[in-house]
């Protein structure tokens, strides 16, 4: 498992929290809009647009890094933009929506 944020000091509570549960985890500060070499089988983000800036770089990173991910929301300001966006999603509990690849908005 590969563990993300952008905030250093996010990182190294992820790492303690880890090692105190001992689970094994790869945890890297990344940034959505930069590049990613690597993919995955799936992908899971939680509270994750906190400003309008990063809706589209968030939605085409998701799309690039896996056939699917489930993204969880917290009720930020962007989401509604996000999920538009999106286009076709699935509602698969309280605040949490399963982004497929395929599915995409009459935009995209």
């Amino acid at each position: 498992m590969t563990a993300t944020d952008w905030a250093e000091e996010a990182i190294e509570l992820l790492r303690e929290n880890a090692a105190r549960n001992g689970l094994r985890v790869r945890a890297e500060v990344r940034d959505w809009r930069a590049p990613w070499t690597e993919t995955f089988d799936l992908v899971l983000a939680a509270d994750v647009l906190y400003e309008r800036r990063n809706v589209e770089p968030l939605l085409a990173r998701l799309r690039e890094l896996a056939p699917a991910g489930y993204v969880g929301l917290a009720g930020r300001p962007y989401e509604a933009e996000f999920l538009r966006a999106a286009g076709d999603v699935e509602l698969v509990a309280e605040r949490v929506v399963l982004l497929s690849r395929a599915a995409r908005s009459s935009s995209a």
